[in-house]
């Protein structure tokens, strides 16, 4: 598509689920190509004027490149400032709107969830019963984020009508490639398994990851290590064999943990705000308790944290 046409290029971009908003119609210029691969799309955008594009909810992840000028991802109070070289993600299920500046070129890879959930499930061997949920923000410096960044910028490249020749099992190995690299260099809530997987100890059996995963996904209800063990077919004492082996800690250490990661969580983001409250949602009866196990796992106690990440009453923004 290249059109001067605001409307037109609205009308057009509406029948992919986009909406558009146009500051200055009268400086409008866009230029759009799409391609669809056999899982994903990858859409550029060149755009002269201030323009600004409305993500409704959608089972599908918007990755978002800037190779040109500044751009600006909003999603509920979030807030991302992008510039060249540097990304940002829309997650599945998420609503956002993307503003582009004067003469950006941007690069967008849509990304079903479905596709991103089967691509975890292959690399850690069974499927998660969380959906993914990306924080926006990328490291934009990061060796795994810039190793992403290239094979997406092949990909793209190789899209060209004179490169038409490729096998299509080629660019599906690619395209896969770019999949999992996503995976890896992104901030997500299954991101846990995936380390887990890659751990050195390639050796670990699946019950152990079946167990992390129950933890994982009931970190806010009481969890007995009975329960653990029942759900991943073996004895506790095989259960706490193996943790002791592959993990380092025993089931009930790593429950502790699990819970104690979460609750810090929901104090930094502001989820929670009196330490009572984050005590029981994660499964803690006893909030002095809590309080110790909180203060010596991370150096402060709940309430300093809460305290250190109370969110402003603006807006929060994060530059990269």
């Amino acid at each position: 598509m290249r059109s001067q046409d605001p409307i037109e290029a609205r009308d057009i971009l509406r029948r992919y689920g986009v909406d558009m908003i146009v500051s200055n119609p009268s400086d409008f210029f866009m230029r759009t190509n799409l391609a669809e691969l056999p899982h994903i799309g990858l859409y550029f955008v060149h755009s002269s004027g201030a323009t600004r594009l409305v993500i409704p909810e959608r089972e599908t992840a918007l990755v978002h490149l800037s190779l040109q000028g500044d751009a600006l991802l909003s999603s509920g109070t979030r807030r991302v400032e992008l510039s060249q070289g540097s990304a940002c993600i829309c997650s599945p299920g998420v609503s956002a709107q993307l503003e582009f500046g004067q003469n950006s070129r941007q690069l967008l890879l849509r990304m079903p969830q479905r596709v991103l959930e089967r691509a975890i499930a292959a690399l850690v061997g069974f499927k998660p019963r969380q959906p993914i949920l990306f924080e926006p923000a990328i490291c934009n410096d990061e060796p795994r984020y810039l190793g992403f960044r290239e094979l997406t910028t092949l990909l793209a490249s190789r899209l060209d009508s004179s490169y038409s020749v490729w096998p299509k099992n080629v660019l599906l190995h690619l395209e896969q490639s770019c999949i999992t690299a996503l995976l890896y260099c992104s901030r997500h809530n299954l991101g846990h398994l995936l380390e887990n997987a890659n751990a050195v100890n390639d050796d670990v059996p699946r019950y152990v990851r079946t167990a992390e995963h129950y933890v994982e996904s009931h970190r806010d209800e009481d969890i007995s290590i009975e329960d653990v063990a029942r759900i991943a077919g073996v004895s506790i004492s095989t259960l706490t064999r193996a943790f002791l082996k592959h993990r380092g800690c025993s089931p009930s250490a790593y429950v502790k943990r699990v819970k104690l990661n979460h609750a810090k969580r929901l104090l930094e983001t502001g989820a929670a705000t009196t330490l009572i409250g984050v005590a029981l949602r994660c499964g803690f009866a006893n909030p002095s308790r809590f309080s110790q196990d909180y203060r010596e796992a991370f150096g402060e106690s709940p309430t300093e944290t809460l305290r250190r990440c109370r969110p402003n009453r603006g807006p929060e923004t994060q530059k990269h």
